[in-house]
C-alpha cells in the first residue's frame, strides 16, 4: 500500500444559496440532466460550507449537520453520483461536516448549495482539476436534486450567478467534456444588500409541490407567462419587470394563498411602509419566506429600518448580499 493512499483525503468547499422568484416545472424527460425549470431568481452570498475527510477503508459515510436538521438522503445521493464518475472515492470512508448560513426548506436553495459544495469538496480532496471540478459539481448536484425531488432549477441558476434567468431546463453542464448542458442561464450583477425573512417553523418540502400534478400545471402556466415578459434584454433594465412578474406569478398560480404566504407578505409589506423605504417584498419559492430588495436600483435602502419595523417576534431575519456572476 502506497504512502499516498494512507494519507486522508481532505477537502473544503462553499456555495451560496438561491432564491427562485418565478419558475416552471419541466420534468417530462426520463433523464435527470434533461429535467429542471425555466424561471428567474437571485443568487445569494450566504449558503453552505462542507468539509470532507476520506480515510482508506470500507466505502461509507458519516454525515454531520452542525446545528440543524439536514438531508442525509441528499448527501448520500450526491456521493453515489460522484462515485459513478470517480469510482476511486469508494476506496475510502468519508466523514462529511455541513455548516449552513441559512435555514433549509425556506426557499433559499440550500439543498442545491449543499449538493454543489459536497461534490466540490470531495473532488478537491482527491486533486481533481479546478475548472473540471466546478463544472462536474453542477452536474452532480443537478442530477442528485432531481433524483431526490429536492429541487428543479436552483443549480442552473447558481451556475450563472447574480440576478439570473433560466431560459431552458436541465443541467448547465453534461457530456464527456462538460462543455455544455441542456440547461441555459445568464445573470447580471448589481452590488446590493437584500433582507431575508422567514418563520421559525420549518417550511414544506419542495417535492410536495413539484411532484403534485395540479400544482405543476398551475405553476408552469403562470411561469410561462412570467418568463415571456422577461426574456428580452436581460439586465439592469429588467429589474422592475422581474419584481412585478414575481408578484403576478404567485398570485396567478395560487402559491401566495397556500401555507400562510399571503400573511407573511402582508406583514413584511406593512413593515416596509412603516420604515418609509423604497423597497419591495417578494416570496422565496418554494418556502414560506420573503426577500426584501430595492425597488429601484439607483435608490438605496436602509434595511435596518425595515428590520426594526417588523413587529412579529417569531420571525428570523438576515441581511445578505447578491452573489457575483459565476
Amino acid at each position: 500500500m502506497s504512502r499516498t493512499m494512507q494519507i486522508p483525503a481532505i477537502g473544503h468547499a462553499s456555495c451560496g444559496g438561491h432564491v427562485t422568484l418565478v419558475f416552471t416545472v419541466e420534468d417530462a424527460s426520463e433523464h435527470p440532466h434533461m429535467q429542471g425549470s425555466r424561471g428567474a431568481g437571485i443568487c445569494l452570498s450566504d449558503g453552505c460550507r462542507v468539509s470532507v475527510k476520506g480515510v482508506l477503508g470500507e466505502w461509507g459515510t458519516d454525515i454531520r449537520f452542525n446545528g440543524f436538521e439536514g438531508s442525509e438522503r441528499l448527501v448520500k445521493e450526491v456521493m453515489e453520483v460522484i462515485s459513478d464518475d470517480l469510482p476511486e472515492i469508494k476506496d475510502r470512508f468519508w466523514t462529511i461536516a455541513v455548516n449552513n448560513g441559512l435555514p433549509t426548506s425556506q426557499g433559499f436553495g440550500m439543498s442545491a448549495a449543499l449538493a454543489i459544495a459536497t461534490s466540490r469538496a470531495v473532488q478537491r480532496s482527491i486533486g481533481v482539476e479546478y475548472e473540471k471540478s466546478l463544472r462536474r459539481s453542477l452536474l452532480h448536484a443537478h442530477n442528485s436534486e432531481r433524483r431526490t425531488s429536492s429541487g428543479l432549477g436552483d443549480v442552473c441558476g447558481i451556475s450563472a450567478g447574480g440576478i439570473e434567468i433560466r431560459t431552458s431546463p436541465g443541467a448547465p453542464y453534461h457530456g464527456n467534456n462538460l462543455e455544455r448542458g441542456p440547461g441555459s442561464s445568464k445573470g447580471w450583477f448589481h452590488p446590493m444588500e437584500i433582507l431575508l425573512i422567514w418563520p421559525k417553523e420549518r417550511g414544506h418540502h419542495t417535492r410536495s409541490y413539484i411532484d403534485d400534478m395540479e400544482w405543476k400545471i398551475k405553476i408552469t402556466s403562470a411561469g410561462n407567462d412570467a418568463i415571456r415578459s422577461l426574456t428580452d434584454d436581460w439586465g439592469p433594465a429588467s429589474w422592475p419587470a422581474l419584481l412585478s412578474s414575481a408578484r403576478n406569478f404567485v398570485e396567478d398560480c395560487g402559491l401566495i394563498d397556500d401555507s400562510g404566504r399571503r400573511d407573511m407578505l402582508n406583514l413584511v409589506e406593512s413593515a416596509i411602509t412603516r420604515s418609509e423605504q423604497e423597497a419591495v417584498a417578494s416570496l422565496c419559492l418554494l418556502g414560506n419566506s420573503a426577500i426584501v430588495t430595492q425597488k429601484l436600483l439607483e435608490v438605496p435602502v436602509n434595511f435596518r429600518l425595515i428590520e426594526e419595523s417588523i413587529l412579529l417576534a417569531d420571525l428570523e431575519k438576515k441581511l445578505v448580499r447578491i452573489a457575483p456572476i459565476s
